[in-house]
């Protein structure tokens, strides 16, 4: 009995949550398109918007699983790739190493319904102890990008879908001397998911859901809808609209 009231405490939590979320990115997105029309009027261009990101990397008992420097190369290729495809600019907020090993749960987590169920009944806690907002859901809240050890089935990235204040990406992925794990396009990919972007079947497109280095690695293009739907998200800082320049 006690377990299926956790799993229905933490299932209306998650729910809760989720619907909270949707409804900042809907009035976000719909502030956006005002300011969008209004700045079009008056001849007005808009600076990119701002995303926040966070990174937390987890240890072992053998210690940090990456250094802070082996994200940098994602970290930048997910600014340039946003920026370029979605007039939008990262900001590292800070990146973390948690010292103390992590629990088996949080270094080996699950993927996909795997992580949400394990997010329904609690076990997901580690993640959310350490980050780095303590109100989770307003708007400009950044998104967290968790380093752990291994995550389960085929995969090395895994988001809880839409809406998501956190991600987490295997630490191989940043092991340039691992040349068929290292990949600079799922960090950028798990935070298109996080700013609600569904996988989509072109392989020359960000969120093409396979990708296989060093020789079969996805594209970082991004189309017109993708883009908007990024822009409107809760987690990214709508730009300032300014006067055009005379030519």
């Amino acid at each position: 009995m006690s377990s299926l009231l956790t799993a229905a405490r933490g299932a209306a939590r998650t729910f809760a949550r989720t619907a909270g979320a949707l409804a900042l990115d809907a009035a976000n997105g719909s502030l956006r398109a005002v300011e969008a029309v209004g700045d079009k009027v008056r001849g007005r261009e808009s600076t990119p918007g701002v995303l926040r990101v966070h990174v937390v990397i987890l240890s072992d008992a053998n210690g940090p699983l990456c250094r802070p420097e082996d994200v940098r190369p994602a970290l930048d290729r997910a600014g340039e790739v946003l920026e370029a495809e979605a007039g939008i600019r990262v900001r590292i907020t800070g990146v973390d190493v948690i010292t103390a090993p992590a629990p088996p749960e949080a270094l080996d987590p699950r993927a996909n319904r795997g992580l949400l169920l394990d997010d329904i009944l609690g076990r997901t806690s580690f993640y959310l102890d350490h980050l780095p907002q303590r109100v989770l859901g307003l708007v400009g809240a950044p998104v967290t990008v968790v380093v752990v050890r291994e995550i389960s089935g085929r995969t090395t990235g895994c988001s809880l879908g839409i809406s998501a204040d956190w991600v987490i990406t295997q630490a191989s992925l940043y092991d340039r001397a691992a040349e068929h794990s290292y990949d600079e396009t799922v960090l950028a990919h798990e935070l298109g998911h996080a700013l609600n972007l569904p996988h989509h079947r072109d392989r020359g497109n960000l969120m093409f859901p396979v990708s296989s280095p060093p020789k079969d690695l996805r594209g970082t293009a991004l189309s017109g809808w993708q883009a908007a739907i990024l822009q409107a998200s809760r987690h990214v800082v709508p730009g300032v609209g300014r006067d055009t320049p005379a030519g």
